[in-house]
C-alpha cells in the first residue's frame, strides 16, 4: 500500500498547495516557484487567513456528473465545499455518507483507483447519494516524481475503475503539481482542484483541535481537505458529524466542487 510514506511527503508538500487551482496555466490562483511547485499565494497554515476563492470556483449549471448535484446553485447563497480524499476506505467511507445523508449535504470524493478496485459497492453509494467523484490517480503517486507515461496511465486506469460517475475533475496527491501534469491532466480532460483550507486530519487530531480547524476554515466559498481513506479516519468522521449541524445553523450549504460537475470524457 502506498499510503506508509504519504505524512512525510505531504507534510512537505503542505506550505505549497494552500489554495484552489482550476485547468489551464491563466487560471492558477496559485504561482510556482523555478521548479514548478505551486507557492503559498494566501493561508501558510490550516488557522491562518485563506486566500479569496477566484472566479473559477464560481458555482456553475453545467450538466451534472451525479444525480443530485445537477441542481442549480444559488450563487448568493453561502456554500463550504468538503472534499474526501483516499478512499473509497471500510468502515470510514459508508460513516461518512451516513453523516452527510443526515444533513442533506452533498460533498466531492477524490478516490484512488486501487482502492476503487476493491471498494466498487461504495463507489456506487457515493454516486448514488449525488456526490461528485473525482480522480486521485490510482496508486497515490507524486504525479511529478514520474513520467509523463506514467501521469497519463495513473489517471486512466483510475477512470476506468471508476466508469462512467467519473468526474472531469483531479486532485493531485500530496497537492504536488507542476506545468507538465498540469498540462497532462488537461489534455486527459480534468480540471485540478486543490483546496482553501484543511484540518491536518491525516494526524487525526483531537476532537477539539480538530473542530478549531474547521471553525477557522468556516467562510464561503472555502474548499476543505478532509479524508475518508488512506488509514484510520474516526476523528474526521465525529468532526464533521459535529460541524455539519453547527455550519447549517450559520446559513451554509454544501454543495459538490462546481468543476466536478462535469461527467469526465475521456
Amino acid at each position: 500500500m502506498v499510503f506508509r510514506s504519504r505524512l512525510v511527503a505531504l507534510l512537505a508538500a503542505a506550505p505549497l498547495v494552500v489554495a484552489a487551482c482550476s485547468s489551464g496555466a491563466a487560471q492558477q490562483t496559485a504561482t510556482t516557484t523555478s521548479s514548478g511547485q505551486p507557492a503559498v499565494t494566501g493561508a501558510a497554515s490550516p488557522s491562518a487567513a485563506s486566500p479569496s476563492v477566484p472566479p473559477s470556483l464560481t458555482p456553475t449549471t453545467e450538466k451534472s456528473a451525479s444525480p443530485s448535484a445537477s441542481a442549480t446553485v444559488d450563487p448568493d447563497a453561502k456554500v463550504i465545499y468538503l472534499t474526501f480524499d483516499d478512499g473509497p476506505w471500510v468502515p470510514y467511507t459508508q460513516q461518512i455518507l451516513d453523516v452527510l445523508a443526515k444533513n442533506d449535504a452533498t460533498a466531492t470524493f477524490f478516490v484512488v483507483g486501487e482502492m476503487v478496485q476493491q471498494h466498487p459497492d461504495l463507489i456506487r453509494k457515493i454516486h448514488e447519494a449525488g456526490h461528485a467523484i473525482g480522480n486521485h490517480t490510482w496508486d497515490h503517486a507524486n504525479l511529478t516524481e514520474v513520467s509523463e507515461e506514467q501521469v497519463r496511465w495513473e489517471l486512466r486506469k483510475t477512470a476506468r475503475a471508476v466508469g462512467p460517475t467519473m468526474a472531469a475533475c483531479m486532485r493531485p496527491p500530496y497537492g504536488a503539481t507542476n506545468e507538465t501534469v498540469r498540462r497532462i491532466t488537461r489534455q486527459e480532460g480534468y480540471r485540478t482542484i486543490l483546496w482553501t483550507h484543511w484540518a491536518v486530519d491525516w494526524e487525526q487530531p483531537a476532537i477539539p483541535e480538530f473542530l478549531g480547524y474547521l471553525e477557522d476554515a468556516t467562510q464561503d466559498k472555502a474548499n476543505i481537505l478532509l479524508h475518508d481513506g488512506g488509514g484510520d479516519r474516526p476523528n474526521t468522521v465525529e468532526a464533521v458529524r459535529i460541524m455539519l449541524p453547527r455550519w447549517i445553523k450559520k446559513g451554509y450549504s454544501f454543495q459538490a466542487v462546481p468543476q466536478c460537475l462535469t461527467p469526465h470524457r475521456g
